[in-house]
């Protein structure tokens, strides 16, 4: 999520959301902040270690992140696949190489509309 801040921050966010996927959410609900704090904070916290500090002078129970970073893979199991093949991780078959050619000509479109009618917290 702080990569996600940092391409935000220097325009380069294109159809990604932030703030408003659930795993951010999760995130965000979990450290005690809203998508505008995490932002400010990784703006004056240009990396991960200087961040990694500031969150922890915030303030958070770090325990649950770590159980909730540790489930992952296991909560967002449907995710998982989706990303990877929106990311060019895996390539998709024969059935979805069609759907994934309009998804990336509609995904900012939509994605700009959906932050829009659902604003990050």
């Amino acid at each position: 999520m702080a990569d996600k801040a940092r391409m935000s921050a220097y325009g380069t966010l294109g159809a990604y959301l932030m703030g408003h996927s659930p795993v951010d959410r999760a995130l965000l609900r979990r450290l005690g902040l809203t998508t505008a704090e995490f932002t400010q904070m990784v703006a004056v916290n240009p990396d991960d270690a200087s961040l990694l500090a500031a969150l922890r002078a915030h303030g958070f129970d770090e325990d649950r992140v770590r159980r909730w970073s540790a489930n992952f893979t296991t909560t967002y199991a449907a995710y998982i696949p989706l990303w990877d093949l929106d990311e060019g991780y895996r390539a998709p078959g024969p059935l979805l190489a069609p759907f994934m050619g309009v998804m990336k000509v509609v995904e900012g479109p939509l994605m700009a509309m959906f932050r829009k009618i659902s604003p990050a917290p």
